[in-house]
């Protein structure tokens, strides 16, 4: 192969990791709020390309001790959602184009690697930008109308950081580019029960 050629190939190769791959490392803090509740519930978003860890309380209440810690490899297509409580570690495995929806419900934010057609990406980009905790984001809209008013997201760099729809609103509180995770972030513990 001439030197060319072996430099229009190296061109590609790197083009096409780079489309691929998804080399960003972010730590997001999120609060949900809803019209039928006086709380707001808080979640975090951890990310280290295509590795995910989302963690919130088992529900909006002060009281509540329980946590659920969802552990997401887009690479292997699998999640693993530990609930502890009491001590006590329980976990439920899946395959990720499976369990899509109910981890929407849990933890109401889009990202990298979401199945397609169950994502933002079936929805209608509007023109221009708008700006969220100083990050610019194109903004999609939900395809379902309720009340004349349809759900907003506001995206940055395909990384959710807020949105609106009729009686709810998640937006992020806390953006942090350059975390430093453990060796053992995104990794289930060893005593989950499943």
């Amino acid at each position: 192969m001439n030197p060319s050629k072996k430099l229009l190939f190296a061109l590609f190769f790197i083009c096409a990791v780079s489309v691929y791959a998804d080399p960003v490392k972010v730590y997001i803090e999120y609060e949900h709020s809803n019209k039928n509740s006086a709380n707001k519930m808080v979640f975090k978003l951890y990310k280290d390309g295509d590795k995910y860890k989302l963690v919130r309380k088992l529900s909006d209440s002060p009281d509540e001790t329980g946590i659920v810690t969802t552990y997401i490899d887009i690479t292997e297509r699998t999640v693993v959602s530990v609930t502890e409580k009491d001590g006590v570690k329980k976990g439920l495995r899946s395959a990720w184009d499976d369990d899509y929806v109910s981890l929407f419900l849990q933890y109401p934010v889009f990202f990298r690697g979401i199945p397609p057609g169950k994502a933002y990406m079936s929805y209608k980009k509007v023109e221009g930008t708008e700006t969220v905790n100083g990050k610019d984001c194109d903004v999609y809209q939900g395809p379902v109308s309720i009340l004349q008013q349809s759900s907003k997201y506001y995206l940055w760099d395909r990384i959710m950081l807020r949105s609106t729809a009729p009686g709810y609103e998640t937006v992020s509180t806390l953006i942090n580019e350059d975390p430093a995770f453990t060796a053992d972030e995104f990794t289930v513990p060893a005593d989950v029960q499943f």
